[in-house]
């Protein structure tokens, strides 16, 4: 095999192990033995278990930093709400299908280390900015009320979280209609849930 696909399949193994047992119950020999490689193997391509499930994390995040986009106001762009709906859908879809990586993404990375406590952090605080400046630049267009957008974008990212909860907790071969899902939560934030001239007093 050649090094980058044994690299690929080890990282493979070791996302579904990660996944389904954890990182402390997964074990260097585990991972080794799910490769059907020597141990000899596993050390040429990475130094420890901290090292593989580093470079796994580290992976997801820079592909979903790729996946979120800035909503794009020129002429002829789609509109804003098709431009975030496709946002939310392009990183359900890819967490949907890489089930293994959401669970140590929402799981197995949480409370680990200080380390990853704060790569994690630091992660969601740039997605939080993110949201923070749709939010104001909503604002300037005209079509985001008056509002604290921090507290807007904290309590958006904090939903999101718990979607991807609900997404993960699905049976792996139950339908999922992403596009319904990211719909849903783009019309919760931009219209909410009470009827239309409906108060609460």
């Amino acid at each position: 095999m050649e090094p980058a696909a044994r690299r690929a399949q080890i990282l493979g193994e070791a996302a579904r192990l990660f996944g389904a047992k954890g990182y402390h119950d997964t074990s260097v020999s585990d991972i080794i033995a799910a490769a059907g490689i020597a141990r000899g193997t596993f050390y040429l391509y990475f130094n420890n278990k901290r090292g593989i499930f580093e470079e796994l994390v580290d992976g997801l995040l820079e592909r979903l930093r790729e996946s979120i986009r800035v909503v794009d106001v020129s002429p002829g762009a789609p509109s804003a709400r098709e431009q975030l709906v496709d946002n939310i859908a392009r990183v359900i879809e890819l967490l949907a299908e890489k089930r293994d990586l959401l669970a140590i993404l929402l799981e197995g990375a949480v409370g680990l280390d200080k380390g990853f406590d704060e790569k994690l952090s630091d992660f969601y605080g740039k997605v939080a900015d993110t949201l923070e400046g749709s939010l104001l630049l909503g604002g300037r267009m005209g079509i985001v009320r008056n509002c604290d957008t921090r507290i807007a974008a904290l309590a958006a990212l904090g939903a999101f979280k718990e979607i991807l909860h609900y997404v993960l907790r699905r049976d792996a071969g139950e339908p999922l209609d992403i596009k319904h899902l990211a719909s849903e939560v783009i019309d919760v934030f931009s219209r909410g849930v009470l009827t239309r001239g409906a108060t609460i007093s």
